[in-house]
């Protein structure tokens, strides 16, 4: 046990002075680089979109079929003297509307057989509006009326015409503005000595923006004047909107929705942009272009552009339509034109934002990409990709700090104190342990142990050890001597060997005579 003590001892001195050295070796600081962080931000993007669905036995309403007499409507054009028109705009649900700003314009397109182009009339200038509202204008019907002629005021003739009403929308969230458009159109036509005017009054478009859904509505009525030289007088002659129809709601879907492509009528996409600072911005400007990529994978990719590069300063989202039936169809005709066959058809859209924001810290000049993709040929409409995106970003710096060196766990300063007191402790103990074995031997060796080795060396040649000494047997003599000398003479004078056996600070010597066995004990 003192042996393993004064090892483990001495072990620990040497590592603590090695300890000591290395730390001495050791600067106490070192430069280092890194990487400092002035302001973090985060893009986010979301995707949302609303779908018009055609009408079907699965969603309704249950499609009917329209008679044909129903589909237009036919005036005697000798005796129509004017059209009053009215177009009425509404957006849905109607606490919505009140947060709309719109932009209204009226323009009748008239074509004329065999005429190179068209000419245009404008019957509503621009005019802004709020909420819902109706416009109304006048369309005159002269005198000189022909088979397949229709002539508007002293010098405008054409065989048809087409009234297209065209709205700009801006609706009021609480995540920003979005923008919509809205158009619809009237077509008359001249067909022998009746003026034609198309049935289909009223159109509804889907859409969503804002973390909302709506739907904006059109519809035109008319009175169609009679001349008052006609058989029937000057009478009044209303339209089926203004005696009363009303247009059937459509049905619509949402990324909630399975949605079957074969019932896709509409799309309207919008895509919605934030930015979040750890700083305020004192600057703001992005620049944002919105596209759709179609391709055949690992054949061949073409790009359209839905959005041209628009410039917005803050959050914001745009809106715009999505004709699935149109790419489909591009999609057709760039495969019999390469003649390349595709199991896949891809139409990603995609929606690249560069945004430049000033802060305190310095300018945040990031790109931001967004994008999902579907496979036309599929049955369902399926995006491969999430809708929303986030993207973390950072303005950073790099420079050079002082660092303290560490040894083990500590500082360097740390350790040039507390190693060498280590050490210290465990010289001290080094030390306490090597006399208190020094002490505690030198005391056995003056009595017992001296003696013992004393003996041993003077009669090496008469003393034997032995491990196990016989036991003493029935009517065997034992004789204790006195000393350890008088046991040597006695086995000198018996011509015999002194045995003696160790048992731990106890010596037991002893010399065998026939049934005598002299012994001396020593401890």
């Amino acid at each position: 046990m003192k042996i393993t003590l004064l090892v483990i001892t001495f072990v620990l001195l040497a590592a603590s002075l090695f300890g000591v050295f290395q730390v001495y070796r050791l600067p106490v600081e070192t430069s280092v680089t890194e990487e400092v962080i002035l302001v973090d931000y985060e893009h986010r993007g979301e995707f949302d979109y609303l779908v018009s669905l055609k009408p079907s036995h699965l969603y309704g309403p249950e499609p009917q079929e329209t008679p044909a007499a129903l589909d237009v409507l036919k005036y005697p054009s000798g005796m129509v003297d004017r059209f009053s028109f009215n177009f009425n705009y509404r957006f849905v649900p109607e606490e919505m509307a009140a947060a709309v700003t719109a932009q209204i314009e009226v323009k009748a397109t008239v074509r004329s057989p065999g005429a190179a182009g068209s000419e245009e009339i404008i019957l509503v200038p621009e005019t802004q509006k709020t909420g819902d509202f109706t416009v109304p204008f006048t369309l005159d019907i002269s005198d000189n009326v022909t088979d397949n002629i229709i002539t508007i005021g002293d010098n405008v003739s054409g065989s048809e015409i087409i009234i297209t009403a065209y709205v700009y929308a801006v609706i009021e969230t609480g995540t920003g503005p979005v923008f919509e458009s809205f158009t619809q159109s009237l077509p008359l036509r001249a067909n022998g000595p009746l003026i034609e005017v198309d049935g289909d009054l009223t159109r509804a478009i889907a859409g969503s923006g804002g973390g909302l859904d709506y739907e904006q509505q059109g519809g035109f009525d008319y009175e169609v004047y009679l001349r008052a030289d006609s058989p029937f007088g000057a009478i009044i002659l209303k339209s089926p909107a203004a005696a009363g129809s009303t247009a059937t709601p459509t049905p619509t879907a949402g990324p909630e929705d399975v949605i079957l492509l074969n019932l896709i009528d509409g799309m309207n996409v919008t895509f919605t942009y934030h930015l979040e600072s750890g700083q305020p911005l004192k600057t703001r400007e992005e620049s944002v272009v919105v596209e759709a990529v179609l391709e055949s994978p690992g054949q061949w990719t073409k790009t359209i552009e839905l959005i041209p590069l628009t410039t917005k300063t803050g959050d914001f989202t745009l809106s715009f339509p999505l004709d699935l039936e149109q790419f489909s169809g591009l999609f057709d005709v760039i495969q019999r034109e390469t003649g390349a066959a595709a199991q896949i058809r891809t139409l990603a859209i995609r929606a690249r934002v560069h945004t430049l924001a000033g802060t305190d810290a310095g300018t945040i000049d990031s790109d931001f990409v967004h994008s999902i993709g579907m496979d036309l040929a599929a049955d369902t409409l399926t995006w491969s990709d999430n809708l929303t995106k986030s993207e973390p970003g950072a303005i950073t710096i790099t420079r050079v700090v002082a660092q303290p060196e560490k040894y083990l766990w500590l500082s360097v300063s740390q350790a040039r104190i507390f190693l060498p007191a280590i050490a210290g402790i465990f010289l001290a103990l080094l030390i306490a342990t090597i006399v208190w074995y020094l002490r505690e031997d030198r005391g056995a060796l003056s009595a017992a142990e001296k003696e013992v080795r004393q003996a041993h060396k003077k009669y090496k040649g008469i003393i034997v050890e032995i491990r196990q000494l016989p036991e003493v047997k029935p009517g065997e003599t034992v004789i204790l001597l006195r000393s350890l000398d008088d046991l040597i003479r006695t086995a000198e004078g018996l011509l015999k060997p002194v045995l003696h056996k160790a048992e731990g600070s106890r010596h037991v010597y002893c010399v065998f005579d026939s049934s005598t066995r002299y012994e001396y004990h020593l401890s």
